[in-house]
């Protein structure tokens, strides 16, 4: 980007329906971009958690300098809610290659004129971990009425080539080394596969795994819209077989530089042995040929201290990131005297964090 174009003042537009090719290609340029930003996981995204995709734009002299992509989901009888992104806490947030602080400010500035003339019920925007270095921005300019953390965590990928499983080792703590190490004298042998048996085991092993702790299972039609609109180039589905049984199963996806672990399933008569420790392993030595070098884990609780341990074990760092929402005295009222009902009136979307309500 030129000196004259860093300098001239971002122009913000506003975008329904799909990125433009030209923003679509600007956010996939940087290194660290990340899957969220692409449109394929926003079809993704359309099918599985539904509402309507609108991105605001900014441009300098013509050229993308950022944007920030989001979802509104109207529900008859109760009103509108607006995600930047829905489905799990999914990153939104400004990105983009020419991001600064006065395109962070222009994008979020529209972000709250168009708030403040629709009024959903509430607008959520969740950073990045990057972003929510520019938390002081974020509340200056959008002014929310509640904010909630996660805990994001990232392992580095050692680079392949000789020497590389030593590197591997080295980055993980001395527990889970043994844990790999025992894992991969199990006679497990990975199996990557998407074939639809391949995605029906990873489903079914999935909705048990959630029984067994009371959680609610995400539905099998979200895993079909993954297969719908993430290209096989992008995803990755292994089993950890023992004989004909699947012992575990892993999906993660890829983007850029970057590796999302998103569907970890284990069958837990196999627990002991560690399949998806061998799984991991497997995958983590495959995204580092492939070029990746960062390992994505995902959100993770303050209170989920087993959960934070075992990624840790993996060599991963925090990286906390945070949710910002906007909500008026009419849209708090409406959420308190639905609070019991927010996950099946507006499933897949966040609404309001529970513990300010």
């Amino acid at each position: 980007m030129s000196a004259s174009t860093a300098a001239a003042a971002p122009v913000v537009e506003r975008v329904r329906g799909a990125l433009p090719g030209d923003v679509a290609a600007a956010l996939a340029a940087p290194d660290d971009a990340m899957i969220y930003g692409s449109p394929d996981f926003h079809a993704f995204l359309a099918d599985a958690a539904g509402g309507r995709f609108l991105a605001f734009v900014a441009r300098r002299g013509g050229a993308v300098a950022g944007a920030l992509c989001a979802f509104e989901k109207t529900v008859a009888g109760a009103g509108t809610v607006f995600n930047s992104l829905p489905w799990y806490g999914s990153h939104g947030g400004c990105i983009g290659d020419g991001l600064d602080d006065a395109v962070r400010t222009a994008l979020l500035r529209a972000v709250r004129e168009h708030v403040a003339t629709t009024r959903p019920l509430s607008a959520t925007v969740i950073c990045t971990p990057e972003e929510s270095a520019h938390a002081v921005t974020y509340r200056r300019v959008l002014e929310p009425r509640a904010e909630d953390q996660r805990i994001g965590q990232f392992t580095q990928l050692p680079d392949a080539g000789s020497g590389f499983e030593q590197a591997l080792e080295a980055v993980l703590r001395q527990k889970t080394r043994n844990l790999v190490r025992k894992a991969r004298r199990q006679g497990f042998v990975e199996v990557v596969s998407d074939a639809p048996e391949a995605w029906r085991a990873l489903h079914a092993i999935h909705v048990r795994n959630m029984a067994a702790i009371g959680g609610t299972a995400k539905p099998w039609s979200h895993f079909v819209a993954l297969q719908r609109h993430i290209p096989p180039s992008a995803r990755r589905l292994s089993l950890a077989r023992s004989g004909d049984a699947v012992a575990a199963a892993l999906l993660v996806l890829a983007h850029r530089r970057t590796v999302e672990y998103l569907v970890p399933v284990i069958d837990v008569a196999y627990r002991p042995r560690q399949p998806l420790s061998f799984l991991i392993w497997q995958a983590m030595t495959w995204a580092a040929q492939a070029g990746h070098t960062r390992w994505n884990w995902g959100g993770t609780w303050g209170a989920q201290d087993s959960l934070h341990h075992f990624k840790a074990g993996w060599g991963a760092a925090d990286r906390p990131y945070r949710y910002f929402t906007l909500a008026d005295d009419a849209g708090v009222a409406w959420i308190r005297a639905h609070r019991d009902a927010l996950l099946e009136i507006f499933p897949f979307y966040f609404v309001y964090p529970f513990g300010a309500l």
